[in-house]
């Protein structure tokens, strides 16, 4: 091993730490060696064997590509698609429980948040809704062979699935963000409503209007946790409620991916979708950075809707609902229901 990437991995875990000896004493313990042999290989006058190389930058979250390549622009991410064996719902749901708790068991800076299509985590809100997604999901995407000849109804997906899923919205709830949307957010589930009801996949059509009517009511409540900068469960007292801050941004012009940016103890990870709903994963610091600066640009630029501009939150959100009503309205007439 080339001394400089043991010198270069040393010197970031000694940066968090107020002094040396509590890096010193901490290495000892994830090593399980004295503390004059830690001082050996802070000098260099040891090198760290590849086992110990690998236990050190596990135990901190620290990159050893981007030690390596620094100077380039090459960047290293993992994807979860290739580490979670989607043979269930289950199996799929919880990698993202599992970056969840990790978030939520540290304390967090901010999670920030662009989607060019409403987030998953607000589908949450409405079993309905979560339903309808993993049957999409199930059906297309995770390839599940079970799924693919049966219509959509509400009973499709089983209980168990649906309390990993209220799981997940505790969770979410708990982690202060700032969010950053478009007018069109709302746009690609409602064309995946008219789509199912117009290739007949419904097997009740009368449910396709309980998500429209499920997705107006969503549109309510982010509505009123913006109104209040904090998220909330459905039917809550907004003033005595406990949950993370909730900062909502408007932005007419910019379309991204899913791409979600969190700020931990270690550092940040960043999270960006590649075949949706799969995820790449990176905590390479200079693309997180970049992607921080990217936030914040875009964030000068866009509206805030959240606590005190009423304003512009009304504005917003019953343009949404417009869309929602003029969906609902052309599906009743495919449907003979006007």
């Amino acid at each position: 091993m080339h001394p400089d990437l043991q010198s270069q991995l040393l010197e970031e875990i000694v940066s968090r730490y107020p002094r040396k000896s509590d890096a010193v004493e901490e290495i000892s313990e994830i090593l399980k060696i004295a503390k004059d042999a830690v001082y050996r290989r802070l000098r260099g006058d040891t090198l760290l064997a590849p086992s110990e190389l690998s236990d050190l930058a596990r135990a901190f979250n620290v990159s050893l590509d981007a030690l390596i390549f620094e100077q380039s622009n090459t960047f290293f991410f993992t994807y979860n698609a290739f580490s979670v064996g989607a043979a269930s719902f289950e199996d799929y749901l919880q990698g993202f429980i599992n970056e969840l708790e990790m978030a939520q068991q540290q304390p967090l800076q901010q999670f920030y948040y662009a989607s060019a299509e409403l987030p998953l985590f607000h589908t949450l809100f409405f079993p309905e809704l979560i339903s309808f997604k993993l049957y999409l999901w199930g059906r297309t995407l995770l390839d599940f062979d079970y799924l693919k000849e049966l219509k959509f109804d509400f009973r499709i997906i089983p209980p168990d699935i649906l309390r990993v899923t209220e799981r997940m919205l505790r969770i979410y709830i708990d982690l202060p963000g700032v969010e950053l949307w478009s007018p069109s957010v709302i746009d690609h589930t409602l064309n995946e409503i008219e789509y199912h009801i117009s290739t007949g996949s419904f097997q009740q059509p009368k449910d396709a209007l309980m998500l429209y009517d499920k997705l107006e009511a969503l549109s309510h409540h982010i509505q009123k946790m913006a109104r209040y900068g904090k998220k909330f469960p459905l039917n809550a007292d907004p003033e005595g409620a406990v949950g993370g801050s909730f900062q909502l941004f408007h932005n007419e012009m910019v379309y991204t991916n899913n791409t979600a940016l969190a700020g931990i103890k270690e550092g940040q990870v960043l999270f960006t979708t590649l075949g949706n709903p799969n995820f790449m994963r990176s905590t390479d610091p200079r693309i997180c950075s970049y992607m921080e600066g990217w936030f914040k640009r875009v964030m000068n630029k866009s509206v805030p809707i959240s606590e005190h501009n009423e304003r512009d939150r009304e504005w917003f959100f019953n343009r949404i609902r417009k869309k929602i009503a003029f969906s609902r309205r052309r599906m009743e007439v495919e449907l003979g229901w006007e």
